[in-house]
């Protein structure tokens, strides 16, 4: 079980919404509904179910019965049938569930994992209940795939977005190419701005392999559970989300990258510079550069993001780019 980072932002909102008696009634939850997101769902109800002073203490008998998903006050709801959906009628016992007394006398929760699993059936039986939610009720929407959710069920629910699992470590893997691939900036010639390119579009299918790894992981496929056309669809919608955010994050690290270059073109100190450890290597770009030529270069990069929305093949956008990024001398 991976552990809640109890120093951040989004588990600072929910225990002093709690503490001041202002915690929401429902939560989308963007996170590994077998991982984080899951973890952090049972730390929130550790704190309306702990039974000690300081919570959650993570040893008291209301704890453990929040760690095994045991406690009668409390009803998870995930895919179960070999469609991998979740059934209206989940989601009618769910709430049902909720508008009841509470055998504790106090809060009641619901909890759907993989709630982009839901059908729209299921979604649209949902809606009456976040509209008008019972009082000491509370519902946890765990996913990885908030996209996927109807805009309603989202405009209804307060957003906590967790770090990825094992971000850290992916990230290093595809910052390592991207920073050799910004190192061999600008192109000098069309042939060598195929070849960097290809290493860039190289890079994105590299990490969209990985996802799709890990997503067919986190679904724990296993054989006859689901049909494999249907199985194909799903993880290549959740691997695509994924690769999107990695192409932000590419193209962010790309452009400030370039923002440092048109600093040094513009005859800023480097002491300025985002990436100060790579100086050399930008003070050697830039000089390649003028100022109107540096500023350019940002906007071209700004210019690819903007293309991969309007289904433009990925690699025609980057030759493209790549070779009005040349620059001889």
């Amino acid at each position: 079980m991976e552990a809640v980072d109890y120093s951040t932002e989004a588990w600072a909102g929910i225990r002093n919404g709690y503490a001041a008696g202002r915690l929401g009634h429902a939560y989308v939850i963007v996170g590994s509904p077998r991982g984080n997101g899951r973890t952090f769902a049972e730390s929130i109800l550790k704190l309306l179910f702990c039974m000690e002073e300081e919570k959650p203490c993570h040893r008291c008998a209301g704890c453990r019965l929040v760690d095994s998903h045991k406690h009668a006050d409390i009803l998870w709801v995930e895919p179960q049938s070999k469609s991998r959906q979740i059934l209206a009628d989940e989601v009618r016992a769910l709430i049902q569930r909720m508008a009841q007394t509470a055998f504790a006398g106090g809060w009641k929760a619901g909890v759907v994992l993989s709630a982009d699993c839901m059908n729209p059936s299921s979604e649209n039986t949902l809606l009456k209940t976040l509209e008008e939610p019972p009082s000491k009720s509370l519902l946890l929407l765990v996913t990885d795939s908030p996209q996927s959710l109807l805009p309603t069920i989202l405009s209804r629910c307060q957003k906590i977005v967790l770090p990825a699992a094992g971000k850290p470590s992916e990230e290093a893997g595809w910052r390592e190419a991207l920073m050799g691939i910004l190192h061999e900036l600008p192109p000098s010639s069309g042939l060598d701005a195929a070849r960097l390119a290809g290493r860039f579009k190289g890079l994105f299918d590299t990490v969209k392999a990985v996802l799709a790894e890990e997503v067919e992981t986190e679904m724990g496929r296993m054989a006859g559970e689901m049909d494999e056309e249907k199985l194909k669809k799903v993880v290549e919608a959740r691997t695509n989300a994924r690769l999107k955010e990695v192409q932000s994050d590419v193209f962010r690290v790309m452009a400030d990258w370039h923002r440092d270059v048109l600093l040094l073109a513009s005859r800023v100190e480097p002491g300025h510079l985002l990436f100060a450890s790579d100086s050399a290597v930008l003070i050697g770009q830039a000089a390649r550069h003028t100022q109107a030529s540096a500023l350019q270069a940002v906007e071209i990069v700004e210019g690819m993001a903007r293309r991969q929305e309007r289904n433009i093949p990925d690699q025609h956008i980057f030759d493209e780019a790549f070779r009005q990024l040349v620059r001889n001398g």
